[in-house]
């Protein structure tokens, strides 16, 4: 499988376009896309983990661990053209990061392809 650059979303405007579309759970995180339209080759992930998953010290591991998996399986499994926001759930904090992995893959595969 070949392998897409992946971006990172920053913007506020870019996580609301995601309001309202389609996601897959998983345990530790829900993956929520969009398709840019735009031409784009490149995918980009955003992460969002909230104060109700804990203090800032728990909440910047959380986000730590989804991009290091990220990292490792989106290039390979993400469609180009397409937008990813992962909402971290509570179980994202101690998960394997074996299963962390499979569940990211799992989740990304279940998305539908870009068609462009």
């Amino acid at each position: 499988m070949s392998t897409i650059p992946i971006d990172t979303l920053k913007k506020r405007a870019d996580f609301l376009a995601m309001r309202g579309c389609r996601g897959v759970s998983a345990p530790a995180f829900l993956l929520v896309w969009r398709d840019r339209e735009d031409g784009d080759a490149a995918a980009r992930v955003g992460f969002t983990v909230t104060r109700k998953l804990g203090g800032a010290v728990r909440r910047n591991r959380i986000k730590r661990r989804l991009r290091a998996a990220a990292r490792e399986v989106f290039p390979a499994h993400a469609a180009p053209g397409m937008d990813y926001a992962l909402i971290a759930r509570q179980k994202a904090y101690d998960r394997r990061l074996t299963d962390l992995l499979d569940d990211m893959k799992r989740a990304l595969l279940s998305t539908p392809p870009n068609t462009k």
